[in-house]
């Protein structure tokens, strides 16, 4: 039976011809759009799920609110893990975590700069199930200066020798660590991902004891059936019995009185499962995912994918009438109502199985191309996952059902009797669910074209805006402080040698890498109120450099001995903290004990600027000289002219191997870097433009299939209209007009909807553009020239028809 059904369907299909076409190119796009959307959400899921012990692991986590400041950050202290262990009795084992970043790692005439290399706890391997190729999970970390490396690593330094037992030198002063594991790659959807780890014993922090110190990450393994609640009742009085000391020492009051002020401080966990997808909480080892896009790509690929199947249903039941004939001839020769369902579905199931053929062979050559522009590795493998093929063969089936369930019971409804005696309507008298459907397809579509160019304008905003410093020509040398504490200025003074240098200046922060908040307390103002800065120690060139303006006082001077241990805070430390007379205010800088306390002198007030992405407000920031026995100078930054760029740095880097011997030479150029803080939204960018063009592309094609159908219908209407003397313009905006309303009626039912999602999108951002009318005003344009440019051809071909011929028609 099923056999004569798919017989008859295949005729049928060709019968159809161009309308066919359509709805098998149509669900082709929506499929391949689906499958695309499928693949990254794939690729964005976490691999933490197939960790052995997945739901009995937690990250700890520390959120509270100080210095009128809250915060939640995944950054926990060093004892916290042991001493949770030791008074916990739902834990089992946990492990301290922390990500080191520019390692520099030797083997032989080998080197590598290590961006991935992790310290962690010898029960790191028993928690999570990343397998390892060679070494005992339950040992690998257990001795002393002991490595494991990941599988693409070892072949990195040791090609195809077995690297088991062998050494790497670790950091500048050349330590041996001995590799006593090898673990298979880990995939990009983790929410850790390392190449190398080292045993967190040979850590300069392992044994350190404040509570109040947060800089590496804690991961508790529990028993079976523990709950997250149940672990905070547990952890909150152990924090408050460790905390309380801290505060007494550091502020002199007690927690209670600090907590009255308005201040708080508390130990969290999380599932393990979590974590990928929670954003909330800041400083993860890499960053979360946003949930939030997850669901917009998904609503896009259900969207256009609803637009295909819409032109499905709407071409098949306007061509009801062609297709009634058929029906009542059928029926009254004894087929059933549910044969001809099934007949109709057939058609539909074919259709669907041919647009995913087409769809496949479309992605084939098209995912590279889309891999390249949104900067992932996607990739279908279809006998490697054996999820692909009955996943791809259920989504076909869906389709099929969505798409022809409407058309196969309305066409099989129709009645013998009406059909034959010529009494059925025709498709176009009975459309008001075509003219629905049509306000549904271009609703979407006008949302998708919405949402692009609010997205677009945003980007391009924070990308143009002003940051309130020099980013632009700005070279920033990495690891600065190898060329060593007592050389900084013989270094600059040999970079101001070069021709294409403006100036340079060595700081332990720059834009775009905060990496150091400090509490104080306010001379003048109770201690029990505590204020948080960004601190940055910089060198009295740091202003000139990065073109910072003063507002009032003046930045540091070598002419003043004293300004060594004054400060220059910006604007928002001003407003934030309501210091009325800046100049006059003395910041203090808590000691172990009072007579240890540091008086720092606001000596100017900077003009605020951007210290991070535009996704956060700028925060009160602390600018003081480095003192000059600190050997820790992450950075130096050097503002070079714009011509010539790569014959400076050249120069640049034959001084840094005059001073450094044979240390890497790493540098980043500030605007670049600081572009990539938008890497989701640029992502996020491509992906709308794509399905924004790919959703008016699949609506017009129904349009397209839907006006030729009606200018066929209207074929001896036209023809009397141009007998009676109507002119071709006539002709054209009688058959436009109905398309015109469509368009704006849809525009009304999309504008509130996009208004409030892009309205949502946008308060993510600090700062943000204002949304204003013109994006509205330009997706109902462009929606209404694209569907008229799609008529136009089937309208001006009816409009210039030969009326006699339009007469003869039928």
């Amino acid at each position: 039976m099923f056999q004569n059904f798919f017989k008859v369907a295949i005729r049928n299909i060709i019968r159809q011809k161009t309308y066919a076409l359509i709805n098998i190119f149509g669900l082709a796009i929506g499929i391949v759009c689906s499958i695309l959307i499928v693949l990254f959400i794939l690729h964005e899921s976490s691999f933490d799920a197939f960790h052995e012990k997945s739901d009995q692991i937690y990250q700890v986590w520390v959120t509270g609110r100080f210095a009128d400041a809250e915060f939640n950050s995944a950054n926990t202290a060093v004892p916290s893990g042991p001493i949770f262990l030791d008074e916990i009795p739902e834990v089992v084992n946990f492990t301290r975590v922390e990500r080191w970043n520019n390692i520099l790692v030797r083997h032989g005439e080998k080197t590598f700069m290590e961006d991935h290399f992790y310290w962690a706890d010898s029960g790191f391997f028993e928690i999570f199930s990343f397998p390892l190729i060679q070494g005992d999970p339950s040992k690998a970390l257990t001795e002393p200066r002991s490595m494991v490396i990941s599988e693409s690593t070892a072949r990195r330094y040791f090609g195809e020798e077995d690297a088991m037992g062998k050494t790497l030198e670790v950091f500048s002063d050349s330590v041996d660590y001995t590799i006593t594991g090898i673990m298979k790659d880990i995939p990009e959807n983790s929410h850790m991902y390392f190449d190398m780890m080292v045993d967190f014993q040979s850590n300069h922090r392992a044994n350190a004891t404040q509570w109040t110190s947060n800089n590496l990450h804690t991961y508790l393994l529990t028993g079976a059936g523990v709950t997250t609640e149940v672990l905070i009742d547990k952890i909150t009085p152990i924090t408050r019995k460790y905390v309380a000391p801290e505060i007494q020492q550091f502020i002199g009051i007690t927690l209670e009185d600090w907590e009255e002020v308005g201040n708080s401080y508390r130990i969290m966990v999380q599932p393990l499962l979590d974590i990928h997808l929670n954003n909330d909480i800041d400083d993860n080892l890499r960053p979360s995912s946003d949930k939030k896009y997850l669901y917009i790509f998904s609503s896009i690929a259900l969207f256009i994918i609803l637009i295909a199947c819409i032109n499905f249903m709407n071409l098949s039941t306007a061509r009801s009438a062609g297709r009634a004939r058929e029906v009542g001839l059928r029926k009254v020769v004894g087929s059933t109502k549910a044969s001809l369902v099934w007949q109709f579905l057939a058609e539909s199931f074919l259709m669907v199985v041919i647009a995913l053929v087409m769809a496949i062979l479309i992605l084939e050559i098209v995912l590279p191309a889309f891999n390249k522009q949104v900067q992932l590795n996607l990739s279908l493998d279809y006998f490697g996952d054996w999820y692909i093929i009955p996943g791809l063969l259920l989504f076909a089936i869906l389709i099929g059902l969505l798409a022809g369930s409407y058309p196969a019971f309305f066409l099989g409804s129709f009645k013998p009797v009406a059909v034959l005696s010529g009494k059925l309507e025709r498709g176009t008298k009975s459309g008001l669910l075509r003219r629905i459907l049509v306000i549904i397809q271009f609703s979407i579509s006008i949302f998708i074209i919405l949402g692009t160019l609010v997205i677009n304008r945003q980007l391009k905003y924070m990308i143009n805006k002003d940051l309130g410093f020099h980013k632009e020509q700005m070279v920033v040398i990495q690891r600065f402080g190898e060329v060593g504490r007592n050389r900084v200025e013989t270094f600059k003074q040999e970079l101001a040698k070069i021709p294409g240098v403006l100036s340079s200046a060595s700081s332990t922060m720059v834009p775009g890498h905060t990496n150091n908040y400090n509490g104080f307390m306010m001379e003048g103002r109770s201690f029990d109120q505590t204020f948080l800065l960004e601190v940055n120690y910089i060198d009295y060139d740091f202003p000139e450099t990065y073109g910072l303006e003063i507002t009032g006082g003046r930045f540091h001077s070598l002419d003043f001995a004293t300004d060594s241990s004054a400060i220059i805070v910006n604007e928002a430390t001003i407003r934030n903290f309501n210091i009325e007379d800046p100049l006059e205010c003395r910041f203090i800088h808590p000691g172990d004990t009072p007579e240890e306390r540091e008086y720092l002198q606001i000596l100017g007030v900077m003009k605020d600027f951007h210290n991070q992405s535009l996704h956060a407000e700028i925060r009160p920031h602390m600018m003081r000289i480095r003192p000059p026995d600190w050997g820790w100078i992450p950075y130096l930054s050097i503002r070079v002219e714009p011509e010539n760029i790569q014959a400076t740095l050249d120069q640049v880097e034959n001084v840094w191997d005059e001073f450094t011997a044979d240390q890497p030479f790493q540098y980043f150029f500030m605007d670049e870097d600081f572009e990539r803080n938008y890497g989701q939204e640029a992502r996020t960018r491509i992906i709308f433009t794509i399905f924004s063009i790919l959703a008016i592309l699949v609506a017009c094609l129904g349009l397209l299939g839907l006006t030729a159908f009606t200018t066929e219908q209207r074929t001896r209407e036209i023809g009397i209209r141009k007998a009676m003397g109507a002119s071709a313009e006539i002709i054209v905006r009688l058959i436009s007009k109905e398309i015109v309303i469509l368009i704006g009626l849809a525009t009304l039912v999309s504008w509130p909807v996009a208004y409030f999602f892009t309205r949502n999108w946008l308060n993510d951002f600090a700062y943000r553009i204002e949304l204003g009318i013109m994006p509205f005003l330009l997706s109902f344009v462009f929606a209404l020239l694209i569907s008229l440019l799609t008529i136009s051809v089937q309208t001006v071909s009816a409009a210039l028809r030969n009326p006699a011929d339009s007469l003869r028609y039928e």
